[in-house]
């Protein structure tokens, strides 16, 4: 980025979306003795963040605002909540608020997350589920037998006792830093690059 333009330098011609296959666009930029980025923006792809964690260890990660409300999206539709999202405004502004998240302090992201499935009917539960497996963390729980007085009330609670780490961690997907940074949020400028070749050469996926 210079002066508040995105000006794309390096393009690879991948034949796949392996790590492999990113690990060697990596080593092939990375022979470059000038190549010392601050930070990189990815898709939620495995295979790519998989090859940024081994090829560029030390550099900060942070995955793409953009993509990561396509994913949830994605999701809406896969659940048959489509029409409901287009048809319930509660319930659309609510699914807006999950992907929101990202623009909340990363130490808040759980709480946060918390008071807003709070906001959803029962029939979005495989949604939110989806969302606290992926972008939030599964809580772990155990059972604890109640003692004598409290057995009246309940015979049997569950308790939290922490989270499983999520599939995406909260600080690749999270923007907060990046606002206050006054960096962008994603990468739709290089996409708009993407775009514009993929119609030169006619098809998406030439290697298919």
């Amino acid at each position: 980025m210079m002066k508040n333009s995105i000006i794309p330098l390096v393009y690879g011609l991948l034949i796949g979306k392996s790590t492999n296959d990113y690990n060697l666009f990596f080593e092939k930029v990375l022979e470059q003795d000038n190549f010392q980025p601050d930070s990189i923006m990815i898709d939620f792809e495995t295979g790519t963040i998989k090859s940024v964690k081994e090829m560029l260890p030390n550099v900060l990660h942070k995955g793409c605002l953009f993509h990561f409300g396509q994913a949830v999206w994605r999701q809406v539709q896969n659940k048959g909540m489509a029409t409901k999202y287009r048809e319930d405004e509660s319930f659309r502004l609510n699914v807006k608020k999950l992907i929101a998240l990202a623009f909340v302090p990363v130490g808040d992201v759980i709480k946060a997350f918390g008071i807003v499935a709070e906001l959803f009917d029962d029939d979005a539960d495989d949604l939110l589920d989806y969302f606290e497996k992926t972008w939030i963390g599964e809580r772990k729980r155990r059972g604890i037998f109640l003692n004598c007085c409290e057995f009246l009330l309940s015979f049997y609670i569950k308790l939290r006792v922490g989270r499983k780490d999520p599939q995406f961690a909260h600080q690749l997907w999270n923007v907060y830093d990046r606002i206050i940074a006054g960096v962008p949020r994603s990468n739709n400028a290089v996409e708009g690059w993407h775009n514009a070749f993929a119609s030169r050469v006619s098809i998406n996926h030439p290697n298919h």
